[in-house]
C-alpha cells in the first residue's frame, strides 16, 4: 500500500536536513537532458526573478530537495540510471522518482540479533537438535532414493549384506544365506 505524503508549509520553514543542492541541480540537469523541456515545462510558471530564473522551477527544486533529503548521492544516481528504463516516454513525477530512489536504496542486512531473548546455550542446543533431525531425514531420503534397506546389527546383518552383494553380482542369494548359516553354526559347508 502507498503511504500518504503529508507535507505542510511548516516543514519547509524548519531547518530540516535537505538534499545537497548540487544533487538536486544534477537531477534536474539529467532529467532535462533526457526529456528536454518536457521535464522543466511541468514546473515553469512564467514568473521570473531578477536573475531571470523561473520561480516555478526554483520552487520545484526546493520541493524535490526536501523529498530527496533521505537518499544519498549514490542512491539518487542509481535511480537516475533506472529512470530511462522505467519512464522511457515521459519524465517521472516527484513521487515516481522518490519510489525509484527507495527501490535503489541499499537494503539493511540481517544482523542475526537475538530476537526472542534466548540464551546462547539454549540456542546452540536447539540448533544441534535441528541439525540432528535434518541429518536423520536426509539419511532416510538417501536410503529411499537408493533402495538401501537398514540391516540388523550383528552377525545377521553381516550375513544379509553378503547375500545382497552376491545377489547384486548375479548369484543366488538364498543359497548364499543357507551356506553362511551352515558355516556360522559349525555344520560345515
Amino acid at each position: 500500500m502507498f503511504k500518504p505524503v503529508v507535507v505542510s508549509a511548516d516543514d519547509f520553514r524548519k531547518p530540516a536536513p535537505v538534499a545537497d543542492e548540487t544533487i538536486v541541480n544534477n537531477v534536474f540537469k539529467v532529467l532535462h537532458g533526457c526529456y528536454g523541456n518536457l521535464f522543466l515545462s511541468k514546473f515553469a510558471s512564467g514568473v521570473t526573478d531578477a536573475a531571470g530564473r523561473d520561480l516555478g522551477v526554483a520552487s520545484a527544486r526546493k520541493v524535490w530537495a526536501h523529498s530527496l533529503r533521505r537518499f544519498d548521492e549514490g542512491t539518487v544516481v542509481t535511480a537516475l540510471e533506472h529512470c530511462q528504463a522505467r519512464h522511457p516516454e515521459y519524465p517521472p513525477s516527484l513521487p515516481q522518482f522518490v519510489a525509484l530512489c527507495a527501490a535503489a536504496m541499499p537494503r539493511e542486512v540481517f544482523r542475526g540479533g537475538n530476537a526472542i531473548g534466548m540464551s546462547d546455550e539454549l540456542r546452540s542446543r536447539y540448533a544441534r537438535q535441528a541439525r540432528a533431525i535434518n541429518e536423520k531425514h536426509a539419511e532416510r531420503a538417501r536410503r529411499r532414493a537408493t533402495g538401501d534397506k537398514p540391516l540388523p546389527p550383528g552377525l545377521d546383518g553381516l550375513k544379509q549384506a553378503i547375500a545382497n552383494a552376491i545377489g547384486c553380482a548375479g548369484g543366488n542369494e538364498a543359497a548364499a544365506l543357507l551356506r553362511l548359516d551352515r558355516v556360522f553354526t559349525g555344520q560345515g559347508k
